[in-house]
């Protein structure tokens, strides 16, 4: 191989990607910006096709309205960064007990003539940590003027391209794929992990990555958890189990929700599934272009509550997925809640999902799918079992 190839596994044509720095740039010249400080891994790689778990410590990219994009990095990813990014000018910063990376961005910043002027900062992300966020601002004190970005940057990434599509796509045949294998997998006598071994197999066997978070296998009263847990559990023969989980395809996201019932259904738990299916149903009808967020969570909201669950449902039903690196599939902001302003958008993808968790009788439903936003009706990329899954 030769040691001068670069670029060697960029996700989407260059072109494309100088597409996205030029939208990126004419959106801070419109707020009378001069350059931005990316933090977030999810804009390096949708800007540049930078893929690395490094962003867990102190990463920056550049971005000024011309010239070069300079990254600010670590030196276990500077290979990575050349060969899997467009980006042109990658400098290091060495680990020490004195080290501090901020003074080193600094200094990038003056070379690129940014003394005394606004400059935009993504704040709202796992990239940047509270003790990075101060390192930076104690740097450019007086330096600069910084202005919070992540919004401005993140919303260019919420209508994806024919190329991002191709990779969601991929995703949502795993997906559907793997919850058939996990369906047929979960039976008496078995850890719920077998269920979440099932779902790994089939997604890395298919060319998927490693999920950006755990997956949610919550089976007996676990399944009243909104989040998932550490350790395994045995399934009985009269169990519930919800399924909650991302697919991840070049770092594009699609996800569901399921609810498996072992033994006989208890009529109540029936009913709990027939309402969770019709709110689903109503949200999905509800995403079309000029709908605001805010109505799909009122359809959301109306259909449980007329069915006697308003103690039971979440304060939200949904978020964009999309790029998404660890700890989140959720590709937030935007999120699907009361009075949500921000309205659907051809070409946005998003996780729909109902919730009931009903702590007085132990009993819990969830279904959930991702959607497409079109001109017209919304397109389910991963669709649920047409009925509720019952081993009995």
């Amino acid at each position: 191989m030769n040691a001068e190839t670069t670029a060697t596994t960029l996700p989407f044509p260059r072109i494309e990607l100088e597409g996205r720095i030029a939208a990126a740039r004419e959106a801070l010249t419109g707020q009378g910006l001069d350059a931005a400080l990316v933090f977030a891994q999810e804009t390096d790689y949708w800007l540049t096709g930078y893929d690395t778990g490094g962003f867990v410590f102190f990463q920056c990219l550049v971005v000024t309205l011309e010239g070069p994009l300079t990254l600010l990095t670590r030196r276990p990813d500077q290979v990575q960064a050349r060969d899997t990014s467009i980006i042109d000018d990658v400098r290091i910063w060495w680990d020490a007990d004195d080290a501090d990376p901020a003074r080193e961005l600094r200094d990038i910043l003056a070379e690129k003539g940014l003394r005394g002027r606004a400059v935009g900062i993504e704040l709202g992300t796992h990239g940047l940590t509270g003790l990075n966020h101060q390192r930076v601002r104690d740097a450019l004190d007086g330096f600069c003027t910084l202005v919070d970005v992540s919004w401005l940057l993140r919303r260019l990434r919420l209508s994806k391209s024919a190329g991002e599509m191709a990779c969601v796509r991929r995703a949502a045949e795993l997906c559907r794929a793997s919850l058939e294998d996990v369906i047929a997998a979960a039976r008496p006598g078995v850890m719920d992990t077998t269920l979440k071994s099932a779902f790994l197999k089939r997604v890395l066997e298919g060319g998927a990555d490693m999920p950006p978070n755990p997956p949610l296998f919550n089976s007996g009263r676990r399944a009243l958890y909104g989040r998932g847990v550490s350790g395994g559990r045995v399934l009985e023969a009269r169990d519930q189990i919800i399924v909650e989980y991302p697919v991840s395809f070049r770092r594009y996201n699609v996800k569901t929700e399921w609810t498996i019932v072992l033994g006989a259904l208890d009529p109540r738990q029936a009913r709990m599934y027939e309402v969770a299916r019709r709110a689903l149903a109503e949200m999905t009808a509800t995403a079309r272009p000029g709908r605001r967020l805010g109505e799909i969570f009122e359809a959301h909201a109306r259909i449980l509550d007329e069915g006697g669950y308003a103690r039971h449902r979440y304060g939200a039903c949904g978020y964009s997925v999309g790029v998404s690196f660890p700890p989140t599939s959720m590709d937030v902001p935007p999120m699907i809640y009361p009075g949500a302003a921000l309205e659907c958008a051809p070409g946005m993808t998003l996780f729909y999902h109902v919730m009931i968790t009903d702590t007085d009788t132990g009993l819990a439903m969830g279904v959930g799918h991702t959607l497409l936003v079109t001109g017209d009706a919304p397109e389910i990329l991963n669709p649920l079992p047409d009925a509720l899954t019952v081993k009995a």
